[in-house]
C-alpha cells in the first residue's frame, strides 16, 4: 500500500472531507494532508523501534576498534559475536560500535524504516501488522497534535491492543493432550 492510500484510510477514520482524489499520485499534499505525512512518521518509526522488531544479519569488519554503523539504518543491537560464537563486548558510539580488539564478527540488529514519500510503499515490518492498525497509529498522533487527548487515548488503545493481538505468539500456546478412555 502507498503511503498516500494509507493516509487516505486515516482521513477517513478522522472523517477529514477529503476525496479520494485529494490522495491521488500526481497531487501534491496540501497542509493538513503534510500533517498526516508527519503523524506517519511518527507511529511508523514507533512500530519499528517498540513492537515490530525487524531483524537483519550481517558480517561487520572491525578497524582500528571501531564498526562504522552509518550503512544500516540501525536501531539496536541484538548480538555481535565473532567467528567462533562466542559473544563480543562493545559499546555504542556515535554511529559506531567500539570494541577492544579488531577483526570479523556476525551482526544481528533491528533497524529503523526507510524514509518513506508520498507515492512510495509502506513496507510492514511483520506480515502480522496490517496497514490498518498502522493506520490508527497515525489518526492517534493527530488527534494528539490537535490537543484531543481523549480521542488521542482511545485510537491509542485501538493502536496498542491491536498490536499485542497481532503480535502475540499463538503458536507457543500449549492445548491440553488428549485422553484416551
Amino acid at each position: 500500500m502507498k503511503l498516500r492510500e494509507l493516509l487516505y484510510i486515516c482521513s477517513d477514520l478522522l472523517c477529514l472531507e477529503y476525496s479520494e482524489n485529494s490522495f491521488s499520485a500526481d497531487r501534491s499534499p496540501d497542509l493538513t494532508q503534510k500533517k498526516l505525512v508527519n503523524c506517519f512518521r511518527f507511529a511508523y518509526e514507533e512500530l519499528y523501534r517498540d513492537y515490530a522488531v525487524s531483524l537483519r544479519r550481517t558480517v561487520v569488519e572491525a578497524k582500528d576498534g571501531t564498526v562504522d554503523l552509518s550503512a544500516y539504518n540501525l536501531n539496536k543491537v541484538v548480538s555481535l559475536v565473532d567467528a567462533e560464537g562466542n559473544d563480543v563486548k562493545f559499546r555504542y558510539g556515535d554511529n559506531r560500535l567500539l570494541l577492544d580488539k579488531e577483526g570479523t564478527y556476525n551482526l544481528c540488529y533491528s533497524r529503523l524504516p526507510d524514509n518513506v514519500e508520498w507515492n512510495d510503499e509502506v513496507v510492514m515490518p511483520s506480515p502480522a501488522v496490517s496497514e490498518r492498525l498502522l493506520a490508527y497509529g497515525v489518526v492517534r498522533e493527530f488527534l494528539a497534535s490537535l490537543n484531543d487527548w481523549q480521542g488521542a487515548k482511545a485510537w491509542d488503545d485501538r493502536f496498542k491492543n491491536g498490536l499485542q493481538a497481532a503480535l502475540s505468539k499463538t503458536a507457543s500456546l500449549h492445548m491440553p493432550q488428549r485422553r484416551w478412555l
